[in-house]
């Protein structure tokens, strides 16, 4: 009886510790895409006003910033290719206004 309520413990245990990676796993998912959120909107906007460069310009600084502060905060490899991606697009617009 003593093993089987130790057997049940130690699964208990166990089973406890996966939950709490799992759970940490997704809150840092959760957290790469709200910063990706937040690059994709400031990347949009630079493509939004692609067409002139005065407006542009000055949002693609911040975009650039919003993308290196970006690379420092996630975690996920898939995230670092998505911020690839975004800065491609903002330095097509940063080529058509220099």
């Amino acid at each position: 009886m003593r093993r089987a309520v130790l057997a049940v413990a130690l699964l208990a245990v166990g089973t406890g510790g996966c939950e709490d990676r799992r759970q940490k796993a997704i809150e840092k998912i959760g957290h790469d895409e709200e910063v990706l959120r937040k690059v994709g909107a400031a990347v949009n906007e630079v493509l939004r006003n692609a067409a002139d460069c005065e407006v542009a310009k000055p949002l693609l600084t911040e975009a650039y910033q919003r993308i290196a502060d970006a690379r420092r905060e996630v975690t996920a490899p898939a995230t670092q290719a998505t911020l690839d991606a975004l800065k491609s697009q903002a330095d097509r617009v940063g080529q058509a206004c220099p």
